[in-house]
């Protein structure tokens, strides 16, 4: 694996300035997991050392949660999301925290922020994302990659459909994800408990896709409430009558997967 650069995109503005300092202290909860033996330890954390690209954060609240918790200091944070920015607009610019609000917080507190950028392309739709914002030089590597509540949003009825599709994107995801990934980095993901997603077998998932370079570390309870601002938002974006408010869709319980390279 190559070795990293510094250079992610600079931009400061006054917002960043606005940001009171926050330290949210990651709860520490552990419970056992349904139908197995092993735990689910505490929370994960970040530090502002650390170069991270968040995946498929669509309206990018997460980034700017995570940036409030590391203080403002968001120069080594990359931030993407699936859809070109229109679209972005499009599904989250309503309501009462638009996206466009989010976006300028985090380029204020110098994090970078890509779009249509393709969790299975990582190396490929990323580069391209730089290119045409112009941004300056990418890393060559992250030493943490987040990927929460992955799915594909195709609103596919057939579980058994459904289930393969997700296997598929996240199989791609995790060998994309491996090419910029520092050997002593580490991929979260993180999933909601129960059917469909324990169908999924990501653990198996992530080894099998990679040919066993990719193994897991650990699993972490994961509690939207440990990051103030993050709004969870489905693939459709904000639907009247359809989504709903404050997190609702994942109050239960979470678990954030930390995957590793092999040695």
């Amino acid at each position: 694996m190559a070795k990293r650069k510094g250079g992610l995109q600079k931009v400061s503005k006054a917002s960043c300035q606005r940001l009171g300092k926050q330290k949210v202290i990651a709860r520490n909860r552990q419970h056992q997991i349904e139908g197995g033996n092993r735990k689910v330890g505490a929370t994960v954390s970040y530090d502002d050392y650390q170069r991270i690209l968040c995946i498929g954060d669509g309206n990018f609240s997460f980034a700017r949660a995570l940036v409030r918790k590391l203080e403002g200091q968001g120069r080594l944070l990359t931030a993407t999301a699936y859809d070109t920015k229109e679209t972005v607009w499009e599904k989250y610019e309503e309501g009462s925290d638009p996206v466009s609000e989010i976006v300028e917080e985090l380029q204020g507190c110098d994090a970078a922020v890509y779009f249509a950028v393709d969790a299975t392309q990582i190396v490929k739709t990323l580069k391209a994302a730089k290119n045409r914002q112009r941004a300056q030089q990418l890393p060559d590597a992250f030493d943490r990659i987040i990927f929460n509540f992955p799915h594909v949003g195709l609103g596919i009825k057939d579980q058994d459909v459904n289930v393969r599709k997700n296997q598929q994107m996240l199989s791609r995801f995790f060998f994309s994800a491996c090419e910029v990934l520092n050997p002593d980095g580490e991929i979260h993901v993180t999933l909601k408990e129960g059917k469909p997603y324990s169908l999924w077998n990501v653990v198996s998932l992530a080894h099998h896709a990679t040919q066993g370079m990719l193994t897991l570390k650990t699993m972490c309870a994961f509690h939207p409430a440990d990051y103030p601002g993050y709004g969870h938002r489905r693939t459709l974006g904000f639907k009247e009558g359809e989504s709903k408010q404050n997190n609702e869709e994942i109050q239960g319980a979470n678990k954030t997967y930390v995957f590793t390279l092999q040695p």
